[in-house]
């Protein structure tokens, strides 16, 4: 086993993970690597992440899409950003409209973006990816039946994600980067000295700086009244997620410059 920190990205996609890895893989070269699977649902437990770690004991940092906690060691650093569901929704719909590797790009392709969330409210195969996704991918709700692409999550579920994030003491969100990048440097900045988390964007599907609460207002005109309100019931789980994870990076930011001063 290896004694020593390793920082573990678990990378929900959509959720600022490249501009993540842009960071691990500037801070640490070679000694950041990616852990994955032979195809993009093929979720890997704990058990194989620790596996891969001891075969590749020379790695410090690791990002993963399809790794699932719990931590598989306890010198393991976690880092996870969060997002508000609809607008996780958008960016999962423009990247796979523009990307034909991704899974259902077809469909995407095919819908507009108010066609696209009504087709995820049928609970079509693949739609899970923007239902209550954030919670599927924190909870056991990943391993429940035969294939990740038919669960569920429940409130058993929310309720085991938020104890994971309280217990960690630390979590990203997406629409506060820059507050995130500079906790996650700060807290594992001493453990890891070569860490430098840049509060900088790649990868972004939106370039333009619009604030949060216009970026929703724009998307939920854009649904109209009624499927808005078919879709925010349809995430009420990861919305209480998402509320939960700008707590604990609230309470984490306080003691982060507490601990500085």
């Amino acid at each position: 086993m290896n004694n020593n920190y390793i920082l573990i990205h678990y990378h929900i996609f959509k959720n600022a993970g490249s501009s993540v890895d842009t960071s691990l893989q500037h801070s640490f070269g070679d000694r950041w690597g990616s852990f994955e699977g032979p195809h993009a649902h093929a979720i890997q437990s704990k058990k194989q992440l620790s596996e891969f770690i001891d075969a590749n004991n020379s790695l410090v940092a690791i990002s993963s899409h399809l790794a699932r906690p719990p931590l598989p060691h306890a010198n393991c650093l976690p880092v996870v950003f969060l997002r508000h569901p609809l607008l996780r929704a958008y960016s999962v719909y423009k990247f796979t409209r523009s990307d034909s590797s991704q899974p259902y790009s077809d469909v995407a392709q095919d819908l507009t973006f108010s066609d696209y969330i009504a087709w995820a409210l049928k609970k079509e195969q693949g739609s899970i990816v923007i239902r209550d996704y954030q919670v599927v991918h924190l909870s056991d709700a990943s391993w429940r039946g035969d294939n990740i692409l038919k669960t569920e999550a429940t409130p058993a579920d929310l309720e085991q994600a938020c104890q994971l994030l309280s217990d960690w003491r630390v979590a990203g969100v997406v629409e506060e980067f820059e507050l995130s990048a500079s906790v996650f440097q700060t807290m594992y900045g001493k453990r890891l000295p070569a860490l430098e988390f840049l509060p900088r964007w790649e990868n972004a599907t939106c370039k333009e700086i619009v604030p949060v609460s216009e970026q929703i207002d724009r998307l939920r005109k854009m649904l109209g009244e009624d499927l808005y309100a078919d879709f925010m019931g349809a995430n009420q789980l990861d919305l209480a997620l998402h509320a939960h994870a700008r707590s604990i990076l609230g309470k984490a930011a306080e003691h982060s410059s507490l601990a500085a001063a």
